[in-house]
């Protein structure tokens, strides 16, 4: 089986990361929509962006409302959510049975991606990150994701 490849720039990569790690805190999860075309991501839309309540509990709950600024973005744009990342307060990065049960977006190829605690480390890394392919009705797989930085 070939594995499935997300491309994306270091730049954005460290601005993404920076933000998931700023929002964050050090106390609670954020996180982002991946944005781009094919498997290149050429930008990400942080969820507290499209609902300001999204990460009021700790973790990320975010409203129906949110979608429809997401989907007028892209339209807008001219790009579509190739995945989604968000972090987590310990090392694991296995997700949790809400991570499983609730896919951001739940069509089957969405690549979720989790990093350990709350993006904390000071150089963006995807070090011990959790990278998972949505295969549809509530079915996942890892390990057969790469990111590669350009």
């Amino acid at each position: 089986m070939q594995k499935k490849a997300l491309k994306i720039p270091f730049a954005l990569w460290r601005r993404l990361y920076s933000e998931l790690r700023r929002r964050s805190k050090g106390r609670r999860e954020s996180g982002a929509f991946l944005l781009g075309q094919s498997s290149k991501v050429s930008a990400f839309i942080c969820y507290d962006d499209l609902d300001p309540s999204a990460l009021d509990t700790g973790v990320v709950i975010i409203k129906g409302g949110a979608f429809v600024l997401l989907w007028d973005y892209c339209a807008r744009h001219k790009l579509k959510v190739i995945g989604d990342i968000h972090t987590h307060p310990t090392n694991s990065t296995a997700q949790s049975c809400s991570d499983r049960s609730n896919p951001a977006v739940a069509q089957p190829g969405h690549v979720a991606v989790i990093l350990p605690n709350f993006a904390s480390r000071k150089w963006p890394s995807l070090r011990g990150a959790g990278i998972y392919e949505y295969l549809g009705q509530h079915e996942w797989r890892d390990g057969v994701v790469k990111i590669t930085m350009l």
